[in-house]
């Protein structure tokens, strides 16, 4: 290599001493004036190409930086450093190769694999992101960074126990890491040990900037929710909504609060349907008058598009997948929109074996589903999610088809002006008593507004539990939030009724320590003993979950918050339902159910009635036994599971509304 003339040594001390002083444009002059006298200078070429990257000027910093490789083809991180510009630029094939071409130049160094690491993870390969991570911190166990991707990496790809020994690695390093203590809080809440992810979650908020608190409370929301404790899960909502500075922030935090309101039994119907309304107020402006260029043709095929990003193993699957195999191509033209992050088996099935359109949008902005919608020129577009995770309800907020329904997924109004209809029936949503709850219409289909089909892998339906115990088993296996205090006393008060009686129900991370607390009191106050009580964990399959009933006898509904598809799994496994009706949809779905299947007799009005039920129930053996064996074909034979009529209904609504439109349209 030839020496460098004294002046131009001189001239690089200049610029890098000001590049280290932040005069990044001077610097970058005094490196285009030596290359201008000397073109093959590898050091001006170098910082020029640095400066370049940090001013964010990518192009020419990865022009650079290849030149730079090509004046030294032996030096293997100057690959690493084109890698990370290319990256920058979007181009991360060419990216990875230039990592590859670093290694293959023994550059091997924790640089290196940390990089290469950070540009999979970012490309969603997990696997091969992990190992570069694991290979960066086999060079060096205290590379604090590596830790921490290697967590979100195993978060990624659900290996919780992974995710946990990169955590306690890393915070071995540095005990106060936000971002490793925020992930141990996801890692706990993904065990269900719940207790200690608020323990994480209350410290990352004593460490981060006020500013930085809104999405950490709304962490924090869910996992008290999961702690048994709604009504403290909706205060802090509230405080995460204050503390937010963003529209966005607070539109989301303030939809899923909404759907935590359901929960509790300090909420009347009228207060959750105005706080509903409320957030269509506040988040979106009224929008103005579209035209869409769809044909207005009222008897032509109609195109309908679902909505959903729970096209996957999922309890709306079990109502949807059966009228998707339903619809009648002639009347209408069925796109699938999926918002599916993950997909799966179920998205494979629905996708391949039913005659819909698939449209994989999971990774693409409202503006641009708009513009596919619009393309496509989608007719009607049916939400599936409501204020649930991951929903697109802004999207509907802009108006992005000439008609907008709600339908299953979400049991209340999505509280939007622009959401035209929703579809229910006459038992959840009896007429005159909840349409002053919703924004939408509501249309009534003639039977139940769900359409049910039980899994071809359900386990087939056990004997009479009494029979053999010698007592009543009751049972629930809802959603243990839906579960309140109010619930369980009446719970215990129909095991005091009932001599012997037990109780099973799940409830996913409840310690001994929080059921001695917080359960066992409630029996013991009505002298049933603790001991007649199980508590089962989280079930890991729907199969799993399915073979507890045959420990149960009857089936007892939760209340503000009914059961939906546990009734009709319970029902399925021959077991009774009793629920108790209330006075909006949220609480009516099992009035719903139970006059789909013909036991409208199991439907109490009161407090009061709904124990009478249970306790009536559990003295009758010889029904017990009647119910266990007839159940599933009662159901199967039921409006509840006949996908046919229940689809040519739903297709006469679609085609009620089209027609209505076109008339509107067409003037």
């Amino acid at each position: 290599m030839e020496q460098m003339q004294p002046d131009i040594l001189c001239s690089l001390d200049q610029a890098e001493t000001l590049n280290r002083q932040g005069f990044h444009e001077e610097a970058a002059l005094i490196c285009r004036r030596i290359l201008q006298l000397d073109s093959g200078n590898l050091e001006a070429t170098f910082m020029l190409a640095t400066i370049m990257y940090a001013t964010g000027s990518w192009d020419e910093a990865a022009i650079l930086y290849r030149q730079a490789c090509n004046l030294a083809l032996e030096i293997g991180f100057l690959r690493i450093n084109l890698a990370l510009a290319l990256q920058e630029l979007g181009c991360f094939e060419e990216a990875l190769a230039a990592f590859d071409e670093a290694e293959a130049l023994g550059e091997t160094t924790v640089n290196l694999y940390y990089n290469r690491g950070v540009l999979l993870q970012r490309l969603e390969r997990m696997e091969p992101a992990r190992h570069a991570f694991e290979q960066a911190l086999a060079i060096d166990p205290q590379h604090l960074n590596s830790w921490i991707n290697l967590t979100a990496v195993c978060l990624a790809s659900d290996d919780n126990d992974g995710a946990l020994h990169s955590c306690r690695h890393g915070l071995h390093l540095d005990s106060d890491n936000v971002a490793l203590i925020g992930n141990l809080a996801i890692v706990y809440g993904k065990m269900f040990r719940f207790e200690e992810s608020l323990a994480c979650y209350q410290r990352v908020l004593e460490l981060v900037r006020p500013d930085e608190r809104a999405e950490l409370l709304g962490s924090t929301a869910n996992c008290l929710s999961e702690l048994w404790m709604v009504d403290d899960a909706i205060a802090c909502f509230d405080l995460a909504i204050a503390s937010s500075n963003h529209l966005f922030q607070k539109r989301a935090l303030a939809s899923t609060r909404l759907f935590m309101l359901h929960y509790s039994a300090n909420w009347s119907a009228a207060a959750i349907a105005a706080e509903h309304k409320n957030w269509g107020q506040q988040y979106f402006e009224p929008v103005a008058m579209k035209h869409f260029a769809n044909d207005p043709d009222p008897d032509r095929p109609i195109r309908v598009a679902y909505l959903s990003p729970d096209l996957k193993i999922h309890a709306v699957v079990f109502f949807l997948q059966p009228v998707l195999a339903a619809h009648d191509p002639a009347q209408v033209t069925v796109y699938c929109y999926s918002d599916v992050k993950k997909p799966d088996v179920v998205t494979r099935q629905l996708k391949e074996q039913h005659h819909v359109i698939w449209r994989d949008c999971s990774a693409m902005d409202d503006a641009s589903v708009q513009e596919l919608l619009l393309q496509d020129q989608i007719d009607v577009l049916v939400d599936l999610a409501g204020h649930t995770a991951l929903n697109r309800l802004p999207l509907f907020a802009g108006r992005a088809a000439p008609l907008q329904v709600s339908w299953i997924g979400y049991p209340n109004s999505t509280g939007l002006m622009e959401m035209d209809y929703r579809i229910s029936d006459a038992w959840a949503d009896p007429p005159g008593v909840t349409d002053p709850f919703h924004t939408e219409e509501l249309i009534r289909l003639p039977d139940s507004f769900l359409c049910y089909r039980p899994g071809a892998d359900f386990p087939a339906v056990g004997s009479l539990p009494c029979q053999t115990n010698g007592y009543v088993t009751f049972g629930s296996f809802s959603n243990f939030k839906k579960v309140t205090p109010d619930i369980l006393d009446l719970w215990a008060r129909i095991l005091a009724k009932v001599p012997d009686s037990h109780l099973v129900f799940r409830a996913r991370g409840l310690s001994h320590d929080r059921f001695v607390r917080d359960i066992a009191p409630l029996f013991l106050r009505h002298q049933v003993a603790p001991e007649r009580i199980s508590v089962l964990g989280h079930a890991r399959s729907v199969v799993e979950n399915l073979e507890g009933y045959h420990t149960i006898d009857i089936a007892l509904d939760t209340f503000p918050y009914h059961g939906t598809t546990t009734t009709c799994e319970a029902l399925c496994m021959g077991v009774p339902v009793v629920t108790r009706a209330g006075d909006s949809h949220v609480s009516r779905v099992g009035v719903s159910l139970l006059h789909s299947v013909g036991l409208p007799e199991l439907i109490g009005n009161s407090p009061e009635e709904y124990c009478s039920l249970a306790v009536a129930l559990a003295a009758d053996t010889v029904r017990l036994a009647a119910l266990r064996s007839s159940l599933r074909d009662r159901l199967l034979a039921s409006p509840l599971a006949d996908n046919s009529t229940f689809t040519c209904h739903l297709e006469g609504v679609y085609r009620q509304i089209w027609q209505r439109w076109c008339k509107e349209n067409s003037r």
